[in-house]
């Protein structure tokens, strides 16, 4: 029986995650029958979201053994009613163009899914209707069918338009008490924290058996944000997770106050920032449109590409939030439209999972790996591996995601090794399909970039609010100068420092110069270029993978160093 039949019906292993386009709203659809929302919302100044404890930390139990996975976990397909792909074609170009190991298919959780071939039934119908109805027994069907994929690991994930907020994904991989998907629980989400639907769309005994266990709809205010992050920390703290989709595509989505009290709500859940955004193949990069907080900077959300914003305000902390990078696919091309491209075709998130090499690949390990913060994203394939390492002078060492406790004074030894292959996925003429024959820009420099980590904020206080952390900076800038070329193809370079405070240290990487008229400052990324609107001429396909593969980039994950009292 192949791993996907095994994660997706029997065994104790599906994801569930969740999208959307920039014309998507997250405002309630308006029923006359719908059932009154609680009156339980907090405006600014009130009670904050109990802070959930956090189980015990899983970075010291990173496997020994173990290897790299690529993956995309926020892809739609045609069940999103604002996506064009139908499955066959996502899986075809996932697996067999783009090699990935594992898919997270990610549609939309409201009631105007489709089927998987694109296929408007005519009615409303409910994510739990499509997941269960369409989109499971679909790649059930074409993994039979294609021994390719009966390898990878595919499952199913919705997005989620989070109540006063915007698009979060939602994973819940298990249920501890039925041992496999918990379709009943998703439903019950569906019910009660989505605002994409009616009151009237649920099948009465539905609704009859939820009055029954006094479950109400949640579904409109940011106190019933926090609710469902809290549920979700309550019930599937260590088989659920929680990823911040494209978080400043609209200026008023979030302020950074809001992400704190989500993550406090479920530290364990609420663990992933979707920094280097999908829908790269639009004229506003990443579907960053004038209603966004300021474009993209290289094609990566400010909360990442700022250096000191707000993901180095989070970290920071020390929370442990990890960046990734998705395709955030619905499709390519329909001339004269474009959105995004395929999962594995631009970006890349590279996760280290336990096993040998070969292994079999299952949502428990994936999810463990995801954890464990021991990642890297990248754009366009400018490297395809890395290690990123901390040692202290007894050669106890860390990694992506880890800690390193070290004296007061000890000197500590960074060590970079990253490798480029020779071609990217670029195609060579959009619409031609050939992703093999593009040559590699290579890495110009990388950037060590280190951060100091104090306490944790607290709610209500101003250092809750504040969006910057002012002591990162950019420790060190590598250049072909500062590596050397090993028989393995990896390029390898060091630095020491003594450390003499917690900190953290995390890295970017680019082919562009530290200034490129346009798009790098002094070695920073600049907003991304707009490619005008499309008057049907396949140019300006050309363009967007012109601008696009111009300017490509990876981040690493944190690695923290911290003084032993």
């Amino acid at each position: 029986m192949n791993k996907l039949f095994l994660a997706m019906f029997v065994s104790s292993a599906v994801l569930m995650t969740g999208c959307g386009s920039d014309s998507n709203s997250s405002s309630p659809v308006a029923d006359q029958n719908e059932q009154p929302a609680p009156d339980n919302d907090q405006e600014a100044g009130g009670n904050p979201a109990e802070e959930q404890p956090q189980q015990e930390e899983e970075e010291e139990q990173q496997p020994t053994v173990g290897h790299w996975v690529t993956g995309d976990i926020h892809v739609h397909t045609a069940v999103s009613n604002d996506a064009r792909s139908p499955l066959s074609d996502v899986l075809d170009h996932a697996f067999n163009d783009f090699d990935l190991d594992y898919l997270g298919l990610s549609n939309h959780m409201r009631n105007n899914s489709q089927t998987n071939d694109d296929a408007n039934i005519g009615r409303p119908m409910l994510f739990g209707e499509a997941l269960t109805e369409h989109e499971l027994p679909g790649v059930a069907e074409l993994v039979a069918a294609n021994e390719n994929y009966q390898d990878r690991l595919i499952y199913s994930s919705f997005e989620w338009d989070m109540p006063a907020h915007e698009h979060y994904n939602v994973g819940i991989l298990w249920d501890d008490e039925v041992g496999e998907l918990p379709i009943e629980k998703i439903k019950e989400f569906e019910y009660r924290f989505s605002n994409q639907n009616n009151y009237s769309d649920f099948a009465e005994e539905d609704r009859l058996a939820w009055a029954r266990e006094g479950i109400t709809r949640e579904n409109a205010t940011h106190r019933d944000a926090i609710a469902a992050l809290t549920w979700l920390q309550e019930n599937f703290p260590q088989s659920s997770y929680g990823m911040l989709n494209h978080p400043l595509r609209y200026a008023d989505s979030y302020t950074i106050s809001d992400v704190r009290e989500l993550n406090d709500a479920a530290p364990d859940v609420f663990f992933l920032a979707e920094g280097m955004v999908g829908n790269q193949f639009n004229g506003n990069r990443g579907d960053y449109g004038g209603s966004s907080l300021d474009g993209v900077y290289g094609g990566a959300d400010p909360v990442l590409a700022e250096l000191g914003g707000w993901w180095d305000a989070l970290l920071g902390e020390g929370r442990k939030i990890w960046n990734m990078g998705n395709s955030d696919h619905h499709f390519k091309t329909r001339n004269p439209y474009a959105s995004g491209y395929y999962p594995g075709e631009y970006a890349k998130t590279y996760t280290w999972v336990a096993g040998e090499e070969g292994s079999e690949l299952t949502t428990q390990t994936l999810l463990s790996g995801l954890r464990s913060g021991n990642s890297f994203a990248v754009f366009g394939d400018l490297i395809d591996a890395l290690d990123f390492s901390v040692n202290d002078t007894q050669d106890d060492a860390a990694t992506m995601g880890q800690s390193l406790e070290v004296a007061n004074g000890e000197t500590v030894t960074v060590t970079i090794r990253f490798r480029q292959p020779e071609y990217s996925k670029r195609e060579q003429t959009v619409g031609d399909e050939n992703f093999e024959q593009s040559m590699n820009p290579g890495v110009d420099h990388v950037d060590l970039i280190v951060g100091d980590v104090g306490e944790k904020a607290a709610y209500g206080t101003a250092a809750y609010s504040k969006q910057t952390n002012d002591s990162t900076h950019v420790a060190k800038t590598f250049t072909v100068e500062d590596w050397s070329q090993g028989e393995d193809g990896f390029f390898t370079m060091s630095y020491t420092f003594v450390a003499e405070k917690d900190q953290y240290l995390r890295l970017r990487g680019t082919n562009l110069g530290a200034n490129v008229a346009g798009l790098t400052v002094n070695g920073e990324p600049q907003r991304s270029a707009v490619v005008g609107s499309n008057n049907g001429a396949l140019q300006y396909y050309e363009d967007l993978n012109e601008r696009n593969y111009g300017d490509v980039w990876f981040y690493s994950n944190p690695i923290f160093v911290s003084i032993a009292d």
